[in-house]
Protein backbone atom coordinates (compact mmCIF):
# COMPACT_ATOMS: atom_id res chain seq x y z
CA UNK A 1 0.00 0.00 0.00
CA UNK A 2 1.60 3.54 -1.21
CA UNK A 3 1.84 6.31 1.59
CA UNK A 4 -1.28 8.37 0.31
CA UNK A 5 -3.55 5.67 0.42
CA UNK A 6 -2.47 4.42 3.85
CA UNK A 7 -3.11 8.15 4.45
CA UNK A 8 -6.58 7.92 3.24
CA UNK A 9 -7.45 5.42 5.33
CA UNK A 10 -6.15 6.59 8.46
CA UNK A 11 -7.93 9.89 8.28
CA UNK A 12 -11.22 9.52 6.42
CA UNK A 13 -12.13 5.81 7.70
CA UNK A 14 -12.17 7.11 11.44
CA UNK A 15 -14.27 10.02 10.78
CA UNK A 16 -16.64 7.96 8.86
CA UNK A 17 -16.75 5.44 11.53
CA UNK A 18 -17.60 8.10 14.13
CA UNK A 19 -20.50 9.30 12.35
CA UNK A 20 -23.01 6.56 13.55
CA UNK A 21 -21.50 7.24 16.78
CA UNK A 22 -22.65 10.64 16.33
CA UNK A 23 -25.83 9.82 15.19
CA UNK A 24 -27.81 10.62 18.51
CA UNK A 25 -26.31 13.52 18.77
CA UNK A 26 -27.36 14.85 15.46
CA UNK A 27 -29.58 17.35 14.89
CA UNK A 28 -33.16 16.25 13.57
CA UNK A 29 -32.78 17.64 10.49
CA UNK A 30 -29.48 15.55 9.43
CA UNK A 31 -29.80 13.48 6.55
CA UNK A 32 -29.48 9.93 6.29
CA UNK A 33 -26.89 9.53 3.44
CA UNK A 34 -23.17 9.48 5.40
CA UNK A 35 -20.71 11.94 3.51
CA UNK A 36 -19.04 10.62 0.48
CA UNK A 37 -15.57 9.84 0.40
CA UNK A 38 -13.36 12.13 -1.35
CA UNK A 39 -15.86 14.92 -1.84
CA UNK A 40 -15.18 18.03 0.09
CA UNK A 41 -15.95 21.72 0.07
CA UNK A 42 -13.79 25.30 0.78
CA UNK A 43 -14.99 28.25 1.59
CA UNK A 44 -13.48 31.74 1.70
CA UNK A 45 -14.49 33.67 4.56
CA UNK A 46 -12.71 36.75 4.94
CA UNK A 47 -13.88 39.40 7.25
CA UNK A 48 -11.45 42.19 7.42
CA UNK A 49 -10.79 44.08 10.40
CA UNK A 50 -13.36 46.26 10.16
CA UNK A 51 -16.01 43.74 9.89
CA UNK A 52 -14.45 41.39 12.00
CA UNK A 53 -17.37 41.70 14.74
CA UNK A 54 -19.94 39.60 12.41
CA UNK A 55 -18.26 36.42 13.01
CA UNK A 56 -20.50 36.44 15.89
CA UNK A 57 -23.21 36.27 13.74
CA UNK A 58 -22.04 33.15 11.90
CA UNK A 59 -24.48 30.71 12.30
CA UNK A 60 -21.99 27.26 12.42
CA UNK A 61 -24.89 24.53 12.77
CA UNK A 62 -26.75 25.78 9.52
CA UNK A 63 -23.38 25.66 8.33
CA UNK A 64 -22.41 22.32 9.26
CA UNK A 65 -26.06 21.29 8.37
CA UNK A 66 -25.34 22.64 4.78
CA UNK A 67 -22.33 20.62 4.34
CA UNK A 68 -23.92 17.58 5.57
CA UNK A 69 -27.04 18.41 3.24
CA UNK A 70 -24.44 18.04 0.78
CA UNK A 71 -22.56 14.43 2.02
CA UNK A 72 -19.26 16.74 2.26
CA UNK A 73 -16.19 14.52 3.85
CA UNK A 74 -13.93 17.78 4.21
CA UNK A 75 -14.38 21.32 4.24
CA UNK A 76 -11.03 23.54 3.98
CA UNK A 77 -11.78 26.76 6.02
CA UNK A 78 -9.83 29.78 5.59
CA UNK A 79 -8.08 31.15 9.21
CA UNK A 80 -7.36 34.27 6.90
CA UNK A 81 -5.90 35.64 3.28
CA UNK A 82 -3.92 38.66 2.65
CA UNK A 83 -5.47 41.42 4.33
CA UNK A 84 -4.07 40.99 7.80
CA UNK A 85 -7.18 39.56 9.94
CA UNK A 86 -7.73 36.37 11.16
CA UNK A 87 -11.07 34.72 12.14
CA UNK A 88 -8.80 32.49 15.08
CA UNK A 89 -7.09 34.23 18.01
CA UNK A 90 -3.20 32.99 17.49
CA UNK A 91 -1.00 33.78 21.40
CA UNK A 92 2.26 33.44 19.51
CA UNK A 93 0.60 36.30 16.81
CA UNK A 94 -0.05 38.85 19.73
CA UNK A 95 3.28 38.32 21.37
CA UNK A 96 5.53 38.68 17.70
CA UNK A 97 2.94 41.41 16.27
CA UNK A 98 1.54 42.87 19.37
CA UNK A 99 -0.86 44.86 17.46
CA UNK A 100 -2.40 42.32 16.28
CA UNK A 101 -4.52 41.90 19.44
CA UNK A 102 -6.46 44.57 18.81
CA UNK A 103 -8.00 42.76 16.12
CA UNK A 104 -8.69 39.48 18.03
CA UNK A 105 -11.96 37.70 16.98
CA UNK A 106 -15.20 37.64 19.08
CA UNK A 107 -14.88 33.82 18.97
CA UNK A 108 -12.70 30.79 17.85
CA UNK A 109 -14.66 30.33 15.08
CA UNK A 110 -12.48 27.13 13.91
CA UNK A 111 -12.83 25.21 16.93
CA UNK A 112 -16.57 25.77 16.80
CA UNK A 113 -16.74 24.84 13.41
CA UNK A 114 -14.25 21.63 13.86
CA UNK A 115 -16.55 20.19 17.11
CA UNK A 116 -19.45 20.61 14.41
CA UNK A 117 -18.00 18.64 11.73
CA UNK A 118 -16.99 16.22 13.80
CA UNK A 119 -19.63 14.89 15.45
CA UNK A 120 -20.91 14.55 11.55
CA UNK A 121 -18.18 12.75 10.26
CA UNK A 122 -16.61 15.88 8.72
CA UNK A 123 -12.72 16.44 8.08
CA UNK A 124 -11.38 20.24 8.80
CA UNK A 125 -9.15 21.54 6.46
CA UNK A 126 -7.55 24.88 7.25
CA UNK A 127 -6.07 27.14 4.41
CA UNK A 128 -3.61 29.52 5.41
CA UNK A 129 -0.99 31.81 3.06
CA UNK A 130 2.24 30.28 3.24
CA UNK A 131 3.45 34.11 3.44
CA UNK A 132 2.75 36.92 6.33
CA UNK A 133 -0.47 39.11 5.34
CA UNK A 134 1.08 41.38 1.31
CA UNK A 135 -1.93 43.51 1.96
CA UNK A 136 -0.73 44.44 5.66
CA UNK A 137 2.76 46.14 6.05
CA UNK A 138 2.27 46.26 9.42
CA UNK A 139 2.07 42.55 9.85
CA UNK A 140 4.86 41.91 7.05
CA UNK A 141 7.38 43.89 8.99
CA UNK A 142 6.73 42.54 12.35
CA UNK A 143 6.69 39.11 11.10
CA UNK A 144 10.05 39.69 9.21
CA UNK A 145 8.43 38.83 5.44
CA UNK A 146 8.77 40.57 2.05
CA UNK A 147 7.45 40.04 -1.22
CA UNK A 148 6.19 36.64 -1.66
CA UNK A 149 7.72 36.60 -5.01
CA UNK A 150 10.69 36.58 -3.01
CA UNK A 151 12.54 33.86 -1.17
CA UNK A 152 11.02 34.22 2.29
CA UNK A 153 13.67 35.19 4.85
CA UNK A 154 14.70 32.98 7.87
CA UNK A 155 13.43 35.62 10.29
CA UNK A 156 10.33 34.73 8.88
CA UNK A 157 10.21 31.16 8.85
CA UNK A 158 10.96 30.95 12.07
CA UNK A 159 8.40 33.54 13.21
CA UNK A 160 5.92 31.67 11.22
CA UNK A 161 6.58 28.54 12.28
CA UNK A 162 5.28 29.53 16.03
CA UNK A 163 2.17 31.13 14.72
CA UNK A 164 0.91 27.41 12.86
CA UNK A 165 2.23 25.64 15.77
CA UNK A 166 -0.04 27.84 17.96
CA UNK A 167 -3.04 26.99 15.42
CA UNK A 168 -2.12 23.56 15.01
CA UNK A 169 -1.54 22.79 18.89
CA UNK A 170 -4.76 24.76 20.00
CA UNK A 171 -6.58 22.75 17.22
CA UNK A 172 -5.03 19.11 17.84
CA UNK A 173 -7.01 16.09 16.12
CA UNK A 174 -10.01 18.70 15.42
CA UNK A 175 -7.77 19.73 12.47
CA UNK A 176 -6.53 16.92 9.46
CA UNK A 177 -4.71 19.20 7.45
CA UNK A 178 -3.43 22.15 6.21
CA UNK A 179 -3.60 23.99 2.88
CA UNK A 180 -0.87 26.47 2.32
CA UNK A 181 -1.86 29.26 -0.66
CA UNK A 182 0.93 30.94 -2.66
CA UNK A 183 4.01 28.76 -1.94
CA UNK A 184 5.57 30.85 -5.26
CA UNK A 185 8.82 30.97 -4.26
CA UNK A 186 10.87 28.54 -1.73
CA UNK A 187 14.24 29.09 -2.68
CA UNK A 188 16.93 28.60 0.04
CA UNK A 189 14.63 27.56 2.40
CA UNK A 190 16.91 25.47 4.35
CA UNK A 191 16.64 21.53 5.80
CA UNK A 192 16.04 23.31 9.16
CA UNK A 193 13.38 25.78 7.82
CA UNK A 194 11.07 23.45 6.38
CA UNK A 195 11.49 21.05 9.61
CA UNK A 196 10.42 24.36 11.44
CA UNK A 197 7.63 24.99 9.08
CA UNK A 198 6.89 21.04 8.63
CA UNK A 199 6.77 20.07 11.98
CA UNK A 200 4.70 23.15 13.03
CA UNK A 201 2.11 21.76 10.45
CA UNK A 202 2.27 18.20 12.04
CA UNK A 203 2.00 19.29 15.59
CA UNK A 204 -0.67 18.15 17.12
CA UNK A 205 -1.54 15.46 14.88
CA UNK A 206 0.79 13.87 13.55
CA UNK A 207 -0.91 12.24 10.29
CA UNK A 208 -2.02 15.24 8.54
CA UNK A 209 -3.08 16.00 5.22
CA UNK A 210 -0.41 18.47 4.35
CA UNK A 211 -0.99 20.76 0.54
CA UNK A 212 1.50 23.62 -0.86
CA UNK A 213 -0.21 25.53 -3.58
CA UNK A 214 2.32 26.56 -6.38
CA UNK A 215 -0.43 27.88 -8.13
CA UNK A 216 -3.18 26.82 -10.69
CA UNK A 217 -3.77 24.88 -13.96
CA UNK A 218 -2.38 21.70 -15.44
CA UNK A 219 1.34 22.40 -15.14
CA UNK A 220 0.71 23.34 -11.09
CA UNK A 221 -1.87 21.66 -9.49
CA UNK A 222 0.10 18.82 -8.92
CA UNK A 223 3.24 19.93 -8.21
CA UNK A 224 5.36 19.05 -5.15
CA UNK A 225 6.34 22.18 -3.29
CA UNK A 226 7.32 21.34 0.53
CA UNK A 227 9.14 18.08 1.61
CA UNK A 228 6.64 16.70 3.30
CA UNK A 229 3.87 17.36 1.34
CA UNK A 230 1.26 14.48 1.27
CA UNK A 231 -1.40 15.71 -0.99
CA UNK A 232 -1.94 17.70 -4.32
CA UNK A 233 -2.62 21.48 -4.05
CA UNK A 234 -4.93 20.57 -6.91
CA UNK A 235 -6.26 24.25 -7.97
CA UNK A 236 -7.78 23.98 -11.40
CA UNK A 237 -9.98 26.76 -12.66
CA UNK A 238 -10.86 24.79 -15.82
CA UNK A 239 -10.86 20.90 -15.00
CA UNK A 240 -10.49 18.55 -17.98
CA UNK A 241 -13.55 16.32 -18.66
CA UNK A 242 -11.96 13.61 -17.56
CA UNK A 243 -9.09 13.08 -14.82
CA UNK A 244 -5.99 11.79 -15.68
CA UNK A 245 -4.21 11.79 -12.61
CA UNK A 246 -0.36 12.51 -13.20
CA UNK A 247 2.10 9.81 -11.34
CA UNK A 248 3.38 10.84 -7.76
CA UNK A 249 3.92 10.32 -4.86
CA UNK A 250 1.34 12.91 -3.66
CA UNK A 251 -2.38 11.98 -3.00
CA UNK A 252 -4.95 13.51 -6.06
CA UNK A 253 -6.67 16.37 -5.78
CA UNK A 254 -8.66 19.39 -7.52
CA UNK A 255 -9.98 22.20 -6.09
CA UNK A 256 -11.67 24.24 -8.48
CA UNK A 257 -15.10 27.04 -7.22
CA UNK A 258 -18.42 26.07 -8.28
CA UNK A 259 -19.30 29.76 -9.44
CA UNK A 260 -17.14 32.15 -11.53
CA UNK A 261 -14.11 32.93 -8.84
CA UNK A 262 -13.20 31.89 -5.57
CA UNK A 263 -16.19 32.42 -3.42
CA UNK A 264 -18.30 34.99 -5.36
CA UNK A 265 -21.58 35.07 -5.58
CA UNK A 266 -22.38 33.92 -9.53
CA UNK A 267 -24.33 31.41 -10.92
CA UNK A 268 -22.57 27.96 -10.59
CA UNK A 269 -20.61 26.62 -13.84
CA UNK A 270 -21.09 23.46 -13.92
CA UNK A 271 -23.94 20.98 -14.22
CA UNK A 272 -24.95 17.78 -11.35
CA UNK A 273 -23.59 15.19 -13.94
CA UNK A 274 -19.95 16.97 -14.64
CA UNK A 275 -19.72 16.80 -10.73
CA UNK A 276 -21.11 13.16 -10.25
CA UNK A 277 -18.38 12.28 -12.92
CA UNK A 278 -15.39 14.10 -11.06
CA UNK A 279 -16.75 13.63 -7.34
CA UNK A 280 -16.50 9.35 -9.03
CA UNK A 281 -13.31 9.45 -10.84
CA UNK A 282 -11.68 11.22 -7.73
CA UNK A 283 -12.29 8.35 -5.43
CA UNK A 284 -11.20 5.53 -8.09
CA UNK A 285 -7.83 7.79 -7.90
CA UNK A 286 -8.17 7.19 -4.17
CA UNK A 287 -8.01 11.02 -4.08
CA UNK A 288 -10.28 13.85 -2.78
CA UNK A 289 -12.17 16.63 -5.29
CA UNK A 290 -12.94 19.82 -3.74
CA UNK A 291 -15.78 22.39 -4.87
CA UNK A 292 -15.12 26.40 -3.44
CA UNK A 293 -18.22 27.12 -2.74
CA UNK A 294 -19.90 30.98 -1.59
CA UNK A 295 -21.57 31.58 2.08
CA UNK A 296 -23.14 34.84 3.10
CA UNK A 297 -21.84 36.61 6.10
CA UNK A 298 -23.74 34.26 8.46
CA UNK A 299 -22.19 30.73 7.32
CA UNK A 300 -24.94 29.79 4.89
CA UNK A 301 -24.69 28.13 1.41
CA UNK A 302 -26.76 29.19 -1.39
CA UNK A 303 -30.04 27.19 -1.14
CA UNK A 304 -29.61 26.65 -5.00
CA UNK A 305 -25.75 25.34 -5.00
CA UNK A 306 -26.43 23.28 -2.26
CA UNK A 307 -29.48 21.95 -3.89
CA UNK A 308 -27.30 20.82 -7.48
CA UNK A 309 -24.76 19.94 -5.18
CA UNK A 310 -26.85 17.17 -3.58
CA UNK A 311 -28.32 15.93 -6.61
CA UNK A 312 -24.76 15.15 -7.38
CA UNK A 313 -24.24 13.19 -4.29
CA UNK A 314 -27.33 11.97 -2.92
CA UNK A 315 -27.64 9.21 -6.55
CA UNK A 316 -24.93 6.24 -5.65
CA UNK A 317 -21.33 6.82 -6.62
Amino acid sequence: MNAPVALFKRILVPLLLCTAASTALAQPAQPAEPPVPGFGVMVHYLPAKQSIAQIKSFDVEAFAWGLAQMRASHLILTLGQNNGQYIAPNSALEVLCPVAAKNRPPRDLPLVIGEALRARGIALILYLPFRAPQADPALMGCLGDISEQEPPPPRFIAAWSSVIRDWSERYGPLVAGWWFDGTYNTQGVSASGWEMLCGAARSGASNRWLAFNAGEGPERFSLKSAPCQNLMAGEYMQPPAHFAPPPSELMFHVLTPLTSWWGRETPARFTAQQLRDWIGEARVARGLFTLDMPVDNNGRFLPANVALVRSATTRKL
